[in-house]
This record gives C-alpha cells, sequence and structure tokens, in this order.
C-alpha cells in the first residue's frame, strides 16, 4: 500500500479533507456531515465488515442505511467518530506497516486492554486515545 493510500483522513471524507488538512475545515466537514460512501470506502479499505465499522463509529448498520437512502450526510457525531477513526487507522498502519498487521493487532487480546483486544475499546473517544497512546509506546520501545 502506498503511502498516498493510507490517507484514511481523504478516503473517509472523499477527498475533502487529509491528514495535513486544516483543523478548522476538519470541523467544518465534520458539522456538515460526512457521506456513507466515505465510510464504505473506509470499510473496504481497513477490510472490515459494515457491523464492524458502524459499532467503531458509534453507530448501526440501519442507520448508515436509513442515512444511504436518504442521501443524507451522517450526523456530527458520527462524523467526527468516522475522522478520528481514519486518523488513527492512518496512525496504527504507519506503525504496524500494513492493514493486516494492523487488523491483527487490533484484534489480539491485550494485557494493556485487560486482555481484550484494542478494538473492543475503539468506539469509544477514551479507547481511541488509549489505543494512540499504546501505539506510540510501541514506537518509542515500550512494551504493549
Amino acid at each position: 500500500m502506498q503511502v498516498a493510500e493510507r490517507d484514511f483522513i481523504k478516503v473517509v471524507s472523499n477527498g475533502k479533507l487529509t491528514t495535513h488538512s486544516n483543523p478548522f475545515d476538519e470541523i467544518n466537514v465534520a458539522n456538515t456531515g460526512l457521506r456513507v460512501v466515505g465510510v464504505d470506502h473506509l470499510s473496504k479499505m481497513l477490510h472490515w465488515e459494515m457491523p464492524v465499522i458502524a459499532n467503531a463509529i458509534g453507530t448501526t448498520t440501519r442507520t448508515l442505511e436509513r442515512y444511504r437512502k436518504d442521501k443524507k450526510p451522517l450526523s456530527k457525531n458520527v462524523s467526527e467518530n468516522a475522522l478520528e477513526l481514519a486518523r488513527l487507522s492512518t496512525h496504527g498502519i504507519e506503525y504496524f506497516g500494513s492493514v493486516e498487521r494492523w487488523n491483527e493487532w487490533l484484534n489480539t487480546p491485550n494485557i494493556q486492554f485487560n486482555n481484550n483486544p484494542p478494538k473492543s475499546v475503539i468506539n469509544s473517544i477514551r479507547g481511541r486515545e488509549l489505543i494512540k497512546r499504546i501505539i506510540n509506546g510501541l514506537a518509542h520501545g515500550f512494551a504493549a
């Protein structure tokens, strides 16, 4: 996977944002709402089933289908969660080197997560912060 393809912010926002976008642009896009098609693309690139990604961004597949059918943008909260998941995934894949290794780590029980897989907490702000902190620790030589 090329570096350009690892910009999951660009993927989930349908090209409106990148990992280097101005934070105010990201706020505006979240306030306006992402489209379900961006979440679909993110799901495919991460090799995640829709129920998994829906849970990770704080919604359900049924709600995503309703947004798709009504051609409406996602809520601000779901959009922010999707952007954060994309940012975290970009960070994780940069460290682990591939989507496959990122997913393997996310799905492996870990003592840092009370012997649960990291993916079990990815649907919360604090969980995503913890995942990022553990990855940063790994990058600096701390055991996870």
